[in-house]
């Protein structure tokens, strides 16, 4: 019923089935689940994917501390990155550090008129240890206490409590 959500012989914390927050059965036999204190990711601020091009956040300097020109802007450096070319880049009327093409990072053209273009200093996100999803479907960290302290049921257990969240229900989760 749930094939792509991350159950199996473990006790980290998953949202399967559209709870608020990832969370777990629980091993105290008085409590059958809780919500686990897992953080959302900090994204637009950080990126995921390992080039950054799904980076949207606000920065606008590089590396180096030079401010970046505005996509719209065809000076001081004349270039082809603009929305009507890259639609999907996150390009526009803004100077803020996108991934349009395919370098290793974020990166935008300078105000600088001797320097064309350049990386800007913007983080990876901290994925797995949180969760981009509003409900944290997408959490696959190791997360396996809840909010309370209670440690967590391993999926693959029926005690104390039994369920239906189980490998043999949900055979393409990836356990």
């Amino acid at each position: 019923n749930y094939p792509s959500a991350g159950l199996g012989d473990h006790n980290y914390c998953r949202n399967p089935d559209g709870e608020p927050a990832p969370w777990c059965y629980t091993t105290d036999a008085h409590t059958r689940w809780e919500l686990c204190d897992v953080p959302a990711c900090a994204w637009p601020s950080c990126y995921y994917e390992a080039d950054g091009a799904d980076y949207r956040g606000y920065a606008r300097r590089t590396k180096s501390g030079l401010t970046c020109q505005y996509w719209t802007s065809q000076s001081p450096h004349t270039h082809t990155r603009t929305a009507e070319n890259y639609p999907s880049a996150g390009l526009g009327d803004h100077n803020y550090c996108r991934n349009p093409d395919g370098e290793p990072a974020p990166w935008c053209y300078t105000t600088d008129a001797h320097t064309r273009w350049e990386l800007c200093d913007v983080p990876a996100c901290a994925w797995p240890s949180c969760y981009y999803e509003a409900d944290g479907a997408d959490y696959r960290g190791y997360a396996r206490r809840t909010k309370s302290g209670l440690t967590c049921q391993y999926w693959t257990s029926q005690s104390p409590h039994t369920h239906t969240r189980t490998a043999e229900n949900y055979p393409s989760a990836g356990l």
